[in-house]
């Protein structure tokens, strides 16, 4: 049996800030853009955690948190060093070798694994109950609000999670930083224009700082770019999800 990586599909979604519009709202999430600045803020509600409700306390049941955390840092581990071997690989220039594709799947993969292992102990945390103690206690009684705020220097994603213990009936409000990436060098403006959908003028629209990439869940990697015309002020936002999935062969 062998594990093959596929892209499965690339949803992409454009959001559109004409001159004059600051606020506007696509499938239910708003985006809040701030042009003194240039500060994207992303508003929505989050989903349940249905999809490890059932896996998460049979995985910590069958071999504890201890060993998941092992697991996860031993897999992250192990990503990296395939990752370190293709690049020692393309650096000695062997284009025949097997090796690159093998090392880049293998890295892949293990990555993968440990960012759901993460989910998994994530989960764990999140659902004991700080007033009794008991494991997957919480249960969800509202869906999470979800906030990013993408700048210049920083991106940062906050979830705010509502509980209710079924056990004491302790509710808790749970605000988490889920991700924070930071930016130190500015983006060269000269290459790759685009024709402005505001003003219609050829070469004026720009990615005008750098790209926002990380894996926004531990089977989608998202990427959102973000363009603004030199003319009219025309601001657009292109967020792309490329789907992955590990199939057996």
């Amino acid at each position: 049996m062998e594990l093959v990586i596929d892209t499965l599909s690339k949803d992409i979604r454009y959001v559109e800030f004409p001159v004059g519009i600051n606020r506007t709202y696509l499938d239910n999430v708003c985006y809040e853009l701030d042009r003194e600045t240039d500060t994207l803020t992303i508003c929505s509600e989050g989903n349940f955690y249905s999809s490890l409700k059932k896996r998460a306390p049979d995985l910590i049941n069958r071999f504890g948190l201890r060993k998941i955390n092992i697991l996860k840092k031993l897999s992250l581990f192990l990503s990296v060093v395939l990752f370190v071997t293709l690049i020692l690989k393309i650096v000695s220039g062997d284009p025949a070798s097997l090796l690159p594709l093998v090392s880049i799947s293998g890295s892949l993969m293990f990555f993968v694994l440990a960012s759901y292992l993460s989910e998994i102990e994530n989960y764990c945390n999140i659902f004991r109950c700080i007033n009794c103690g008991r494991d997957f206690a919480y249960e969800e009684i509202k869906r999470p609000f979800v906030k990013i705020v993408s700048t210049y220097n920083k991106y940062e994603k906050t979830i705010t999670s509502y509980l209710k213990c079924r056990y004491c009936n302790d509710e808790y409000i749970r605000t988490e930083i889920a991700r924070q990436n930071s930016k130190s060098r500015s983006k060269k403006t000269d290459k790759n224009r685009k024709t402005c959908k505001g003003c219609g003028k050829d070469y004026s629209l720009v990615e005008y700082r750098y790209p926002d990439a990380h894996l926004e869940y531990h089977n989608i990697f998202r990427t959102i770019r973000h363009y603004k015309c030199v003319h009219c002020g025309y601001v657009e936002v292109r967020i792309k999800d490329d789907h992955i999935a590990i199939n057996r062969v």
